[in-house]
């Protein structure tokens, strides 16, 4: 990935440029621009895709076959008591289907249990995740 800003003219954002040639248009998140990613969606985004990504290894270590994955992150900010804001709280409600066996509620929330262990983002990260299993 590279980033990159030039000043000129009002422009308020900047630039992901990925691997495979594409482009995110990337705005300071007071701006409130719908049409560009925040920083802080991003970090979301990339914690909710580890879990994801780890929640499918684990179940597929179980033999499980998930046919679908879909969760709505968000986020709650805080503030230190040095009056620094950060991302204090990750929440994911993650609603998991599978087929053919289908797992009860207390086997979903040991994979998630260990899904969230296993994610790299997560373990480097001060920020409290909670993970509240939907279905």
């Amino acid at each position: 990935m590279h980033l990159s800003w030039t000043a000129h003219g009002n422009q308020d954002h900047y630039l992901w440029h990925l691997p495979d040639g594409n482009e995110v248009r990337v705005v300071d998140g007071q701006h409130g621009q719908q049409e560009f990613m925040e920083p802080e969606e991003a970090f979301i985004a990339a914690l909710a895709s580890c879990h994801l990504l780890s929640f499918l290894t684990e179940a597929a270590r179980e033999g499980l076959s998930v046919a679908s994955y879909d969760d709505d992150p968000s986020a709650v900010m805080g503030q230190t008591p040095q009056a620094k804001i950060y991302v204090k709280q990750i929440r994911m409600q993650p609603l998991v289907t599978f087929t053919g066996e289908q797992p009860d509620l207390t086997r979903i929330q040991a994979l998630h249990q260990r899904a969230h262990e296993k994610c790299f983002i997560a373990t480097s990260v001060k920020s409290e995740v909670v993970i509240e299993p939907r279905g």
